[in-house]
């Protein structure tokens, strides 16, 4: 899995490689597209899905701020109220607090007694399941179960901190 820069919001970041994602402070660096995220620190993989069985695992740091998951092709990408309450996004979230929560169309507390550090996202597209694991030793953090009726992206949120996938 890599970053696409098309649809990086002008406040993030990448790394020559689009391996790496984090926000920046000053000027934004990248023009609004039609498909960039222009209200929310997000942005895209590079390859969406409509089929079979992908996975791929990030690194982020234990103060930041910063989700990981999937999102529909169509997600929102012009208004921030509508980004979770749509409904497109399925991820898991440590918010500004140091609060976990699952994020799906409201976000809900997510009690977990250890620091994620690095996150393992399975997604297989004809069952409709989404599932995190804590990468260090695959312990089941969370799944959604859902139909999927378009394609799918890696969707990644980077409020503070860095996003570095593995």
């Amino acid at each position: 899995v890599m970053l696409d820069p098309e649809t990086a919001n002008p406040y993030l970041d990448l790394s020559q490689d689009h391996k790496v994602v984090q926000c920046r402070d000053g000027i934004p660096n990248l023009p609004d597209t039609s498909r960039s995220f222009m209200t929310n620190l997000s942005i895209l993989g590079s390859q969406g899905f409509t089929s079979g069985r992908h996975c791929w695992e990030v690194e982020i740091g234990k103060e930041d701020a910063w989700a990981v998951g999937v999102a529909l092709e169509s997600v929102p990408r012009k208004d921030f109220l509508s980004l979770v309450s749509s409904g497109k996004i399925w991820a898991l979230q440590l918010d500004q607090d140091g609060q976990y929560r699952v994020v799906h169309v409201c976000r809900i507390l997510l009690a977990l007694r250890e620091k994620l550090q690095r996150i393992r996202v399975h997604l297989d597209y004809e069952a409709g399941r989404v599932t995190f694991y804590n990468a260090r030793n695959m312990s089941q953090i969370l799944q959604f179960e859902t139909i999927f009726t378009e394609r799918v992206f890696p969707y990644f949120w980077a409020l503070s901190g860095e996003i570095r996938l593995c």
